[in-house]
């Protein structure tokens, strides 16, 4: 896929998401795999953009997690989280997660889910991300 045709990929995404009487009292998420410049903070900053979000979106990658004001559907905060620099599922907990992930008007995106196995709940959308092989405007992007 041509990273310019993420937002594409957005709207597609958007459209997976269950309905939030299929969630219940919990965030949507997504969550987003792939190594180091596959694409993921690319995708979230063509989803913010689709969700109508003005701000500039970075990776979070040091502040661990951003959050962006959004009117879409039911949702009024996109929540990014970059997982990266986590060693442990544990150090997860000081974001507090019980805090945005109990929340039906937040969409979560998490880039690393893999390094918050056992504490992140099953993933509403999950993308894997690849670079390998791929020129430097392409990537492999599937649905999981």
């Amino acid at each position: 896929m041509a990273l310019g045709e993420l937002q594409k990929l957005a709207r597609e995404t958007l459209e997976k998401l269950p309905s939030d009487s299929a969630r219940g009292t919990r965030a949507a998420v997504i969550a987003l795999s792939g190594e180091l410049g596959a694409g993921k903070t690319t995708f979230v900053q063509a989803l913010a953009k689709e969700l109508g979000v003005s701000d500039t979106v970075q990776s979070p990658t040091y502040v661990l997690m951003k959050s962006y004001d959004i009117a879409y559907k039911h949702f009024t905060k996109l929540v990014h989280i970059d997982a990266y620099r986590l060693n442990t599922a544990e150090e997860f907990n000081t974001l507090r997660p019980e805090t945005f992930l109990a929340d039906p008007a937040n969409l979560v995106c998490i880039e690393w889910p893999e390094r918050v196995e056992g504490v992140l709940p099953k993933p509403d959308v999950v993308l894997k991300f690849s670079s390998e092989n791929m020129d430097t405007e392409n990537r492999h992007i599937a649905f999981v």
